[in-house]
């Protein structure tokens, strides 16, 4: 178990949502501790949002392209932040990283750093240097200007200490890589919990698709006892559905009964993509003027949630995280809205958000990792949140995009089978494709976090980068083509028709169903009312997904719709016993 979960840094950030790479073809320690891509490849990512799939030899080198730019970047604007030679950074750069990390970083520094020291000697940007030594191989793709004199002289450096001594102290950890596919499989091919000894999809673990995830399991060696049940085969004192409401009054009534049973309880869920999983990579990761020795401190926890924060998301957010690198801002959200109105609702929550996701994907495979019993569990409202995918991925044109009658009958697929999973008296919530032109429009003069030392690579830099390399999260929207970006919107338009189609022909038997656009212009309206910018909503490493201040934007504007006429049908009655509740039970358990 503990092998398992050490190496996870390496298999997630190399694998992740996209397939990057074959799971059973990744699994040799020796083969990554080795290869001296493996690095590259994981930076690659980084500012890809781990979209792409492409190869050393695809598009000018794609993603091993990118991580070489970035990685080359980094050791240049360490040698220039601590007034270190090119050589002595390229002799210690290996120490911020855990240990089995460093074995892998050591295997590309013992290939390429004799190269990149003396390319880098020569003033060369990070683009001409990954040229030079082969890993890029188109030399028009280029993330920085070309050098000036000015602004490639070796700045003063802010830091008092060596290179060295800033990370002497840096937080070590083994990371070795597994010999059992199976559990890899489970979790991030089928998306379900990892540690789930009774095989109900919930879990005790926080990450590994546990609890941040969905409700704790307060009794994970027992099927009937999980988050939602509605049915209770149980005496009083056994707390059925881990609501934390159980026991009986002095007159020897059940509490649940008595709480819980006039106001009914209703779950929270999502079927979605990185923006419904809320992907967050920390922007210090990449950026030299503010790493240090705990920088990297908890990455294997971030890495283990896929580079997700469910637990912070704008549905089924419930805490703050203590993790070094979490997002900043408050967190809302429907869950939480909901809890507030009925307490006999706690850890009845399930995040089923996959990176990359779209319609076809969903159809195919991610929501048959949602939980529910028709007959014994309480009802769900249930948010459909597509908000991208379907026009957004890295080839140069729109073949790729999904069709309107593709895109029907993918939904269509999804809501047929819900009809069979999900309770009597369920709400199917559809959030409709965003307008991303909102990304060019907010982004493209602003510098980019790798650029922050030198004030040299804006986001416009960023995306063409990307796009010239075939490795952007959305080419029609993070273009400088404006053609391009209104052909992407066009599109989405199109897609988001097709719900109120589906709304106004079908029906099921076991839910309602109704859309909403995604507010997103709303959301910056009230941003900017508070005294916000509009770039503060927008993720900064990847320049694409939505940040903790607009998820949680999203959750307060969501449920306001939901919760008054003439939608709040959608959500049931405010449980007059919640104070009750609250005075017995306290947190009720808690999250874990």
């Amino acid at each position: 178990m503990n092998k398992f979960i050490n190496c996870l840094f390496i298999i997630l950030f190399l694998s992740f949502f996209t397939n990057c790479f074959c799971f059973k073809e990744t699994l040799n320690n020796e083969k990554f501790a080795k290869d001296p891509l493996t690095l590259v490849k994981l930076y690659g990512n980084f500012i890809t949002g781990f979209q792409s799939t492409s190869k050393v030899s695809d598009n000018g080198g794609g993603t091993v392209c990118a991580g070489c730019t970035l990685i080359v970047s980094m050791v240049e604007q360490f040698a220039s932040i601590y007034n270190e030679t090119v050589d002595n950074v390229i002799a210690q750069l290996c120490n911020i990283f855990p240990s089995g990390i460093e074995s892998i970083c050591k295997s590309f520094i013992e290939r390429f750093g004799p190269q990149i020291i003396n390319r880098l000697e020569l003033k060369e940007t990070p683009d001409v240097v990954c040229n030079s030594i082969g890993l890029c191989t188109d030399p028009t793709c280029r993330l920085f200007p070309p050098p000036k004199s000015a602004s490639w002289e070796r700045r003063s450096g802010k830091s008092k200490q060596s290179f060295n001594e800033n990370f002497k102290h840096s937080k070590r950890s083994e990371v070795n890589v597994p010999l059992d596919v199976d559990p890899i499989v489970k979790v991030f091919d089928n998306h379900q919990p990892l540690i789930d000894f009774d095989h109900d999809n919930f879990s005790t673990a926080p990450t590994l698709r546990g609890t941040h995830w969905r409700g704790a399991d307060c009794q994970d060696l027992d099927n009937y006892i999980y988050p939602g049940r509605f049915i209770n085969n149980y005496v009083a004192d056994i707390d059925h559905n881990c609501n934390g409401i159980y026991g009986r009054d002095e007159l020897k009534r059940s509490y649940e009964e008595l709480y819980c049973t006039d106001t009914p309880p209703m779950g929270v869920a999502i079927l979605g993509d990185s923006a419904a999983a809320h992907f967050h990579i920390p922007p210090e990761y990449i950026m030299p003027t503010i790493i240090n020795s705990t920088t990297y401190s908890n990455v294997i926890e971030i890495a283990e949630n896929e580079g997700d924060w469910p637990h912070m998301s704008s549905t089924t957010g419930f805490t703050n995280s203590s993790w070094i690198g979490h997002p900043i801002g408050p967190v809302s959200s429907i869950y939480l809205h909901m809890r507030e109105r009925n307490r006999c609702m706690h850890r009845d929550y399930q995040n089923i958000g996959v990176n990359g996701a779209r319609t076809s994907s969903m159809a195919s495979n991610i929501m048959f990792s949602f939980a529910r019993d028709q007959q014994n569990d309480n009802p769900v409202l249930l948010t459909y949140a597509l908000i991208g995918n379907d026009v957004c991925n890295s080839h140069p044109d729109m073949s790729h995009m999904t069709t309107p009658d593709e895109f029907y009958d993918n939904v269509i697929l999804a809501l047929d089978y819900l009809d069979t999973k999900l309770p009597m008296g369920s709400h199917v919530v559809f959030l409709g494709l965003v307008d991303g032109r909102v990304l060019w429009d907010t982004m493209n003069a602003r510098i980019h976090p790798i650029g922050i030392w030198r004030q040299d690579v804006t986001y416009t830099n960023l995306y063409d980068y990307l796009n010239c390399l075939q490795i952007s999260p959305c080419f029609g929207w993070m273009n400088s083509n404006e053609t391009w970006r209104n052909l992407t919107t066009e599109r989405a338009m199109e897609l988001n028709q097709v719900y109120t189609e589906i709304i106004n022909e079908r029906t099921y038997k076991h839910f309602d169903m109704t859309y909403f656009d995604t507010p997103i212009q709303e959301i910056i309206d009230e941003y900017a009312e508070m005294g916000g910018e509009i770039w503060q909503l927008i993720e900064p490493v990847d320049g694409f997904h939505p940040s903790q201040i607009a998820n949680a934007l999203l959750a307060d504007y969501i449920w306001n719709e939901i919760s008054t006429p003439p939608y709040s049908y959608l959500v049931p009655p405010v449980n007059p016993h919640n104070s009750k509740i609250d005075q017995i039970f306290g947190d009720q358990g808690g999250y874990e």
